[in-house]
Order: C-alpha cells, then sequence, then structure tokens
C-alpha cells in the first residue's frame, strides 16, 4: 500500500513538472510562428496571445482544481477510530487489562452525498465559462489592437503617396517660378504642406507604437519589442443581414449565460440538499470492551442518528439556498437581456459602417481622384489656383484615410459582434 501511494505520488509530480515546460514551450512556438512571419498574422497572433495570457493560466488552474476538489464532494468521511485503556491494568495483579477499540461509520443515506457533489460539480462548471468569458475578451482585445495596428501603417502609406503627389507639384510650381508665371508663394504652400503631413506622420507612429504596445502586452513581452509588418490590406467578411439567430446562437453559446446557469444549479442542489438536512444521518459502529468482565459482553455494535430539531437553523439555511437560485433566476434573465442589446447594438454598427464602406470606396474616392487630376491639368497650364490643388490632395488623402478608417471600424465592429455572440478560437472543452 506504501509502495503504491509513493509511485502514485511519484507520478503526479513528474506530470506537473512535465505540464509547465510542455505549456511554456507551446507558448514559445506560437510566439516564435507569428515572429517568424513577413506580415503580422491575426489567427497566429490570437492563438499566441491566448497562450502566453497569466491571467487565463491563473483561472484555468482554477478551474482544474475545483474540478478536482468536486471529485472529493460527495464521498464519505473517513471513519472514527476510537481506542481507550486503563493503564494501571496493566500493572495491577488484581485485574485484567482493561481496554476499549470501536470504530465509527457515518452513513447519510437520502442523497446528501450525491447533491454536495452535484454542486460542486456545478460550481467548477462556472469556473470554466468564466474562463472561457476572459479567452473572448482577451481575443476582442487582441483584434482591436491588431486592426489599429494596421490603420497606422495604412495612414504612413496614405502619407507618403501625398508627399509624392506634393513633390511633383512643388517642382511644377518651381519651373512655373523659374519661368516668371507664377510667385514663390505656390512653392512654399507645398512646403508648409509637406511639413504638416511629416507632423502626421509622428502622429501616426505615436498611434501604431501604442497598439503595439497593447499587443506587447498581450504577449507578456517588453513594450517596445517590435513586430512584423502589418497587411498591406485586410479582408472584410461579409455583414449579417439580420441579428436575430445571432441573438439565438449567443443565447445558446454566451460562457456568461453558462456561467449563471451552472451556478443557478450550484445553489439548486444546495436547496435540496438544505432540505434533505432535516432528514437525520446514519451512524454504525462497532466496539469490543474489554471493561466487561464477561466475554459475551465484550463486542457490541450499534446504530445512531442525529436529531434534527434545530429548526430554525435548518429553515434559514432553506431560505438562503432558495434566494441563491432566485439571484442566479435574475441575473441570468438580465444577462439575456443585456446580451441581446450587445447583438443588437452591433449588427447596426457593423452594417452602417459597411455601407459607409460602400459609399467612400466607390465614390468618394474615385470621385476626389478624378477631382484631383483635373485640378492638377488646369493649374498645370495655369488655370486653376494652387490652393485648389492643395484642396484636392487634402480630399485625396482625407477620403482615402476616411476608408480605411472605415474598415477598421467595420473590422472592429465585428470582433465586438463575434464576443457578443460568444465565439472564439477553439479552447479547452471547446
Amino acid at each position: 500500500m506504501l509502495l503504491r501511494m509513493f509511485l502514485t505520488g511519484t507520478l503526479l509530480a513528474l506530470g506537473l513538472a512535465a505540464g509547465v515546460p510542455n505549456r511554456a514551450a507551446a507558448q514559445t512556438r506560437a510566439l516564435d510562428s507569428l515572429l517568424s512571419m513577413p506580415t503580422l498574422d491575426l489567427v497566429l497572433l490570437e492563438r499566441a496571445v491566448l497562450e502566453a495570457n497569466p491571467s487565463l493560466g491563473a483561472m484555468r488552474a482554477a478551474w482544474k482544481g475545483a474540478e478536482a476538489a468536486a471529485d472529493q464532494e460527495g464521498a464519505l468521511e473517513d471513519p472514527m477510530l476510537e481506542i481507550m485503556t486503563a493503564p494501571q491494568s496493566w500493572s495491577s495483579p488484581n485485574v485484567e487489562p482493561a481496554y476499549m477499540a470501536a470504530i465509527s461509520q457515518r452513513l447519510p443515506l437520502f442523497g446528501q452525498r450525491g447533491l454536495k457533489a452535484r454542486a460542486a460539480r456545478a460550481g467548477a462548471r462556472a469556473l470554466g465559462e468564466d474562463y472561457r468569458s476572459a479567452r473572448l475578451d482577451i481575443v476582442r482585445e487582441a483584434r482591436r489592437a491588431y486592426y489599429e495596428y494596421f490603420l497606422a501603417a495604412r495612414g504612413h502609406a496614405v502619407n507618403a503617396e501625398i508627399k509624392d503627389l506634393l513633390g511633383q507639384v512643388r517642382r511644377t510650381a518651381v519651373g512655373r517660378y523659374s519661368a516668371g508665371t507664377v510667385g514663390l508663394e505656390d512653392a512654399l504652400q507645398a512646403d508648409v504642406e509637406m511639413a504638416m503631413l511629416d507632423h502626421e506622420d509622428v502622429a501616426l507612429t505615436r498611434e501604431q507604437r501604442v497598439a503595439a504596445a497593447r499587443l506587447n502586452a498581450l504577449l507578456q513581452r517588453a513594450p517596445g519589442s517590435a513586430f512584423p509588418a502589418p497587411p498591406v490590406e485586410v479582408t472584410l467578411p461579409t455583414a449579417p443581414a439580420r441579428s436575430d439567430s445571432l441573438l439565438a446562437l449567443a443565447l445558446a453559446s454566451r460562457p456568461e449565460l453558462k456561467s449563471w446557469a451552472a451556478q443557478r444549479d450550484s445553489r439548486a442542489a444546495e436547496l435540496s440538499l438544505a432540505r434533505r438536512q432535516r432528514l437525520p444521518e446514519l451512524t454504525l459502529s462497532a466496539r469490543y470492551d474489554r471493561y466487561w468482565d464477561t466475554p459475551e459482553l465484550r463486542p457490541s455494535a450499534g446504530v445512531s442518528l442525529n436529531l434534527p430539531i434545530q429548526f430554525g437553523r435548518l429553515g434559514a439555511a432553506e431560505r438562503a439556498a432558495r434566494a441563491g437560485v432566485e439571484q442566479m433566476d435574475l441575473r441570468r434573465k438580465a444577462a439575456e437581456a443585456q446580451i441581446g442589446a450587445e447583438i443588437e447594438t452591433t449588427v447596426a454598427g457593423v452594417q452602417e459602417t459597411g455601407h459607409e464602406i460602400h459609399i467612400i470606396q466607390d465614390r468618394v474616392v474615385p470621385a476626389t481622384e478624378r477631382a484631383l487630376r483635373a485640378v492638377r491639368a488646369s493649374y498645370e497650364n495655369s488655370r486653376a489656383a494652387f490652393s485648389a490643388l492643395l484642396n484636392g490632395e487634402r480630399d485625396l488623402a482625407r477620403a482615402r484615410m476616411d476608408l480605411y478608417r472605415a474598415q477598421v471600424g467595420y473590422l472592429q465592429g465585428l470582433a465586438d459582434m463575434d464576443r457578443a455572440v460568444g465565439t472564439a478560437p477553439p479552447g479547452e472543452g471547446q
């Protein structure tokens, strides 16, 4: 028996010791895969973030610990062993050595042990759903930071394109100044505009650093650690046409609702247990008593019952458990209403942003490009003022940045919608 216990403990210790390096190795592999890509990949980023987050690891450990503790609930209590002796009887020549040995076992016969186990298992399920809810929050945060990182990079690209156009226009203005057809103010205005774009580049660099710092925090890296460049374009999934099917999916999959349901099951089991406490519990006992002189009286067996007559305490426990069930029912109902509002809000936002993208991409950007070409040709032929040319370039830069902002808003809205529905990369138990 001792050998079996020693071997079991050794194997368990080895398994736990091996589990930590394995998890650390998985985290390293996910991060290495992410950093080895030519562009920052969102799927790999989500995987690496979920592997690296210490809060998730702590919640997962609490969940597994609760599951292990639930396995202990419902087991029989250890038997009680009682031994007594009369010390002087061992050295007295007048009497035989006197001693008594008794063993007793408590036996709840009305399902109390099963109800304790059910309550503990439901509590462990609630912790598991809280863990999955935290995963959803972290994935949404990673997606939002990723799209902000992308937006800052596209802003730099738009500024570089506008700077190139301004450089061409400035050379035209300098040539016309040299020819004496315009004054020097056109070239100076171009210099001012380029200086403003340089300032915007500084602001965009700050935004990109902030987004990278958020990603590094999620990955448990130093704030200034470098990332691969974001992609040049992002795919825009189709927006849902209706919210009712998403609401049905959310009500079936949101971990918060499952957590409240599990906690409600736990409280319901506690309520049933509180009611069973009004029933007596059986204790079996056996005794061998050498205090008796008659040998036939020395062995004995007995049965004892507790008397649950403290009705005030029992009634208070039942009322507290019933209130706990009611509380979980109301919290789940409130969560369902909140989820419905989240689904409707996020779907409406995504649909509106999708329409905005369509307008900017198909109408605003082409119109500003045509207008800029027309104004530029007019300026080169001395039929338009330089200020009109600058306004045309500003309109084009604004339209393209508005398009990227709308795309990022759309994708972040989809991330919020996924969180509202309760969808995320697969994990434990999914």
